[in-house]
């Protein structure tokens, strides 16, 4: 048998932190919703939603310079396809939804020496979750834990009740094998599709565990490189909003 060396926590290289993003984040409640397919031959899609209210979003430049800065993320990233990409509001609350390809999945390892993925905030890591992926012959054990608590800091002081009851952190990831074990909330298609769904105050309440093992032949990078998907969104969602909040706060930066 053989085990890989966890992936550690990914360093958040850019940490100017500042005061006015506790208060960002309190009022930018979110929901999100990743939803992850994987091809046996390791090429893979992602389906990335997040709702948060409109005002956070104003914050960033509103509708279009959100969807300009994310569509400038992807282009940069040659063997990433950019599928579909949604940028709308009904007044209160904004979704932003966006739909990605790759021939093959390890070809998303290079964002993690990308600049855009170096500069993201640490609560964007927190967000996205420490992964560890071990190979066990042809079976994969992927453990992902996501920090919400972390994430937002002393905001989380000021999350209404409302929000921690109804925000909901849905997780999905179709496998092309099925999982021999797994803490998934829900699981369908004979095993195959897993989906874990929580609750934003469960989620703060106790880190957000995702587990599953399954004989999959294909490499421990592929595992590796489907979890920053999300980090390269989120991240590049909540660089944006802190980046406009600290123009709005001036003297609240906190260089590290």
């Amino acid at each position: 048998m053989k085990t890989l060396a966890p992936m550690c926590k990914l360093p958040a290289i850019f940490l100017r932190l500042l005061a006015g993003i506790a208060c960002l984040l309190a009022c930018s409640c979110f929901d999100i919703k990743e939803e992850v397919w994987i091809e046996s031959d390791g090429a893979g899609r992602a389906v990335l939603t997040y709702q948060v209210p409109c005002s956070a979003v104003k914050l960033a430049g509103g509708n279009e310079a959100l969807e300009t800065k994310i569509r400038e993320a992807i282009e940069k990233q040659l063997k990433l396809r950019l599928d579909g990409l949604r940028v709308e509001d009904d007044g209160e609350r904004a979704t932003v939804e966006v739909k990605l390809s790759t021939d093959s999945v390890l070809a998303l390892r290079d964002l993690k020496n990308s600049g855009g993925f170096s500069s993201m905030p640490t609560a964007a890591v927190d967000l996205a979750g420490k992964f560890e992926v071990h190979r066990r012959g042809l079976d994969i054990d992927f453990v992902r834990t996501i920090r919400v608590r972390e994430a937002l800091g002393l905001a989380s002081f000021a999350v209404r009740e409302a929000d921690r009851r109804d925000r909901r952190l849905v997780y999905i990831i179709h496998l092309p094998t099925e999982a021999s074990e797994t803490n998934a909330t829900e699981v369908l298609d004979e095993g195959k599709t897993l989906k874990w769904d929580s609750s934003l105050g469960d989620a703060m309440r106790e880190p957000l565990v995702t587990h599953f093992k399954a004989r999959i032949p294909v490499p421990r990078t592929v595992w590796l490189a489907g979890g920053l998907i999300g980090l390269t969104l989120s991240g590049l969602l909540l660089r944006l909003l802190v980046s406009r909040r600290r123009r709005q706060v001036p003297g609240q930066v906190l260089e590290v």
